[in-house]
């Protein structure tokens, strides 16, 4: 039988305890490193799903997601903040409209070395004074700040929540005016609405935007044309497309009215393989519509 030396003996009996500590070292740094990658991960996950739900105009689906990802993220940047951290956590309260956070967020998504946190917090907190001097009726300043973010920001949920906000406003104060100021007002909004689809020719919701004004002008062709458009590119919430549904019926009965028969034959054809495309029951009868009744 071999021998083992004195000093090997005392060297085998140090490493066992050793080499368990080293074990368990590592399996708690390893777990901790873990979880911190799962809570990025899981947040980024959770808000690709949101933004899937939303396509799809599932809502509820799309809110519960946004959520999720909201709590993955807090727990991610009180663990490990990062400028990836913030600004995931802050595109999420941006979904979830909540302005002041996604501001915070940004700021602290600048300080961890996000280059454009600083700004997009700036427009941020504008839209979120926007949104408020609304509320309280201070129309004209909210205008004024809607009209600065939709020339000047780069930022697209930004932009397109002003844009918004804007056109209904504008529209809103058309309709209390007549005559050449009614003209003023919404050649003035077609304006911007035609410069934001130009600028971003696949963005659906500029077209959407677009095709109201023309409807207000009482030009249903182009208007028809906008919503069409609308449509095919996608919208970024049942409501509106169902409001863009109800415009493309609306010039379709205007239309009817105001071609002459041949040119009333021509659109119809075309315009009924439309309705089959989009599986209508009907040229008036949106599919949701049927849903709706069911």
């Amino acid at each position: 039988m071999d021998k083992v030396c004195p000093r090997e003996k005392a060297v085998g009996l140090k490493k066992g305890p050793v080499d368990f500590f080293l074990l368990l070292l590592f399996m708690f740094c390893f777990a901790l490193f873990s979880s911190c990658v799962s809570h990025l991960r899981e947040a980024k996950l959770h808000y690709t799903q949101g933004q899937k739900y939303s396509r799809l105009y599932q809502t509820e689906d799309a809110l519960g997601s946004f959520k999720r990802a909201l709590e993955e993220a807090e727990h991610e940047v009180s663990k490990r903040p990062s400028s990836q951290a913030y600004m995931l956590k802050g595109m999420t309260e941006l979904k979830l409209k909540l302005w002041q956070d996604a501001e915070e967020s940004f700021r602290l998504a600048h300080s961890h070395g996000f280059e454009k946190g600083e700004e997009w917090a700036q427009q941020v907190s504008l839209l979120g004074l926007a949104l408020s001097l609304e509320e309280l009726w201070v129309e004209d300043s909210s205008l004024r700040i809607y009209i600065f973010l939709i020339e000047k920001s780069k930022f697209s949920p930004v932009t397109i929540l002003a844009a918004q906000r804007y056109t209904d406003a504008m529209l809103k104060k058309a309709i209390h005016q007549e005559g050449k100021e009614r003209e003023k007002l919404l050649a003035s909004a077609l304006k911007t609405a035609q410069k934001l689809s130009d600028e971003d020719l696949s963005c659906g919701f500029y077209h959407y935007l677009r095709s109201q004004i023309l409807s207000h002008l009482a030009d249903y062709g182009k208007s028809f044309e906008s919503a069409l458009m609308a449509k095919e590119l996608g919208l970024p919430t049942e409501e509106i497309l169902r409001d863009n549904d109800l415009q493309i019926v609306y010039c379709y009965q205007r239309l009817k009215e105001e071609l002459s028969s041949k040119e009333w034959e021509d659109f119809r054809e075309k315009y009924m393989e439309w309705v089959k495309k989009w599986k209508w029951k009907g040229p008036e009868a949106p599919s949701w519509q049927k849903e709706r009744q069911g």
